[in-house]
């Protein structure tokens, strides 16, 4: 009868943990009524359950799941923590973080004052209004909260305009009517003192956005609106150009343009565009577009703005000068 017992305890223990992607705490084993002797045996090296964090457990023999390692640090956490900083902005999507979460500090706000190698504590207690859920499970930063965040740890204006850039399309794609921008710049102006530092550099990023400019829509984008302003003096693109045949349908949606010249801009992201229908359809869409529109067309990679920002931004700069001339308005 006691083997019975103990198998049944076993079963409800791993019933709960297959409810949090396999992961499991000593608690919920305690809760369950384990005995410590059947614990340590199956959490022996090889047992069934293997230790990813002090008092933290997992089945063995799981197949890879990416949230598997942020729920483990909830759970080492404590019911109050909350993910935050780098890793809300993984969650919700953000541009400008590393491609592979290999080797990045897992950031969480818990009262908790250190954790363990691979976890990076924010010590404190957020109220309700900061937090949100995702897949049922994951605790984390609000779309606000998390740009707050970041604004105290990224002094990189560029990398905090990634993330700002990114933020605002997140919430395009939720909403109809975007509040989040308006509610960043009341946030920063009435910061408290204490908070100005932050405040000021969100306020800095959010001063490069054109008045009413829709958010980027990658962060090919937005890096290479970075590289024009780093390297030239060109008015800011307009963004997202609608154009329309001549029943008022839109026919195409340009990325970047300066309708003053006749100059827009496509950008060749690193997946879709590098397809072989893509291409072709690209190739056609630009032909039809120059002859309908009359406009010169520029074409960017991703390895164009990344590895040689300055050439390409100043190739830019050229071809809206020799608009420009072509006009009669260039400069003398």
């Amino acid at each position: 009868m006691p083997g019975i017992v103990k198998s049944a305890c076993v079963q409800a223990l791993e019933a709960h943990a297959r409810t949090t992607l396999g992961v499991f705490s000593r608690a919920d084993a305690t809760r369950l009524q384990v005995p410590e002797a059947l614990f340590s045996y199956h959490a022996r090296p090889g047992g069934r359950w293997s230790r990813v964090l002090p008092e933290v457990y997992q089945l063995s023999g799981l197949a890879p799941e990416p949230d598997r390692a942020l729920l483990a640090a909830l759970i080492w956490a404590g019911d109050q923590a909350v993910l935050s900083h780098r890793t809300a902005a993984r969650i919700f999507g953000f541009d400008g973080l590393p491609r592979t979460d290999a080797d990045t500090e897992i950031e969480l706000w818990a009262p908790r004052s250190r954790g363990p190698a691979g976890i990076l504590v924010h010590r404190g207690a957020l109220p309700a209004k900061d937090i949100e859920t995702s897949g049922g499970l994951l605790r984390h930063t609000s779309l606000l909260r998390t740009l707050a965040d970041l604004a105290r740890t990224t002094p990189d204006l560029d990398v905090l305009e990634l993330f700002v850039e990114a933020a605002l399309r997140k919430e395009a794609a939720l909403r109809k009517e975007p509040t989040l921008e308006a509610t960043l710049r009341t946030a920063a102006a009435s910061a408290p003192r204490q908070n100005r530092k932050w405040a000021t550099r969100l306020q800095e990023v959010l001063a490069r956005r054109p008045a009413g400019a829709p958010p980027t829509e990658s962060e090919l984008e937005t890096r290479y609106i970075q590289a024009l302003r780093h390297a030239t003096r060109l008015p800011p693109p307009v963004r997202q150009q609608e154009i329309c045949d001549d029943a008022g349908r839109c026919i195409a949606r340009l990325d970047l343009c300066w309708p003053e010249v006749g100059l827009w801009v496509e950008l060749d992201g690193r997946q879709y565009h590098e397809l072989p229908t893509a291409l072709l359809h690209d190739r056609r869409r630009q032909n039809d577009l120059t002859t309908r529109l009359q406009w010169i067309p520029l074409r960017f990679t991703w390895e164009d703005v990344r590895k040689r920002p300055t050439a390409t931004a100043r190739t830019t700069q050229a071809a809206y000068e020799a608009r420009l001339a072509a006009e009669g308005r260039g400069e003398g």
